[in-house]
């Protein structure tokens, strides 16, 4: 059996990396974030590998934090702030790694799933893909960076209408917003992510490293800065009443 994160490396120098829970549609966790981050940089330091396509098992990309991992409030802010900062090393993994890195979005991603997504440096979709930033539909606050990479996408004021209202935004509008670069048909999804891929594999390794550094570099200290707002006030979140009852009924579910 495949462990909840895998790697598959090909020969033509593209490496899917996995997130391999499908019965839970791929939820986040603590343990499967640690994995991200550190099959990340050991295939960033992996010369056979030129680009990393991130991509979930089954028929959606991520359906977000597992808000069963820790139970309804069952963890105290300490506790919280440093799962949430094993979630941030990933986001920022993909940013600083040399290698590219194509988040291949199939159904849902879902709140931290939207913001990894986000991290990468090329998204792909499917017609059936569905983003939500639904952070405060849980009793927290946006997470994972997405207070940085929302506003500088789409403006403070339609990242403020999709958090305050949880709205879903569909392909269509993905790519109208700018995250989405190709939507593809789910069945074309994956063939038409590597043939992209392969064109990425083609070019100077090292010019595609010095221009993803460069261009991220940017938003570099104000990423560290949202991220570490991030990580200490929304723990104090999830010991609210609200956001514990809304914990117990997701688990019921």
């Amino acid at each position: 059996m495949k462990a909840e994160v895998y790697v598959e490396k090909r020969d033509d120098g593209i490496a899917f990396l996995v997130m391999n829970k499908p019965q839970k549609k791929n939820a986040i966790n603590g343990s499967m974030m640690d994995l991200l981050s550190n099959f990340l940089l050991e295939l960033n330091e992996d010369d056979s590998v030129r680009v990393i396509i991130l991509k979930g098992e089954g028929e959606n990309f991520s359906a977000g934090g597992d808000l069963s991992q820790g139970g309804p409030g069952g963890s105290t802010v300490d506790q919280s702030r440093k799962l949430l900062k094993r979630y941030i090393r990933t986001i920022h993994t993909i940013q600083q790694i040399g290698k590219p890195v194509i988040a291949m979005v199939d159904g849902w991603a879902a709140g931290g799933a939207m913001s990894m997504a986000l991290a990468c440096d090329i998204i792909f979709v499917s017609e059936r893909a569905k983003f939500t930033s639904n952070f405060l539909k849980v009793g927290i606050i946006p997470e994972m960076g997405a207070m940085m990479f929302m506003p500088q996408l789409m403006g403070p004021y339609r990242a403020k209408e999709l958090w305050f209202t949880g709205r879903v935004v569909g392909a269509e509008e993905a790519y109208k917003m700018g995250f989405a670069n190709r939507i593809l048909p789910a069945e074309q999804l994956e063939e038409g992510t590597l043939a992209f891929a392969k064109e990425v594999a083609a070019v100077s390794a090292m010019s595609i490293q010095i221009t993803k550094s460069i261009t991220n570099s940017t938003m570099g200290p104000m990423l560290d800065l949202v991220m570490e707002a991030e990580s200490t006030a929304s723990p104090f979140c999830t010991q609210t009443a609200e956001f514990k009852e809304i914990a117990a009924k997701f688990i019921k579910k």
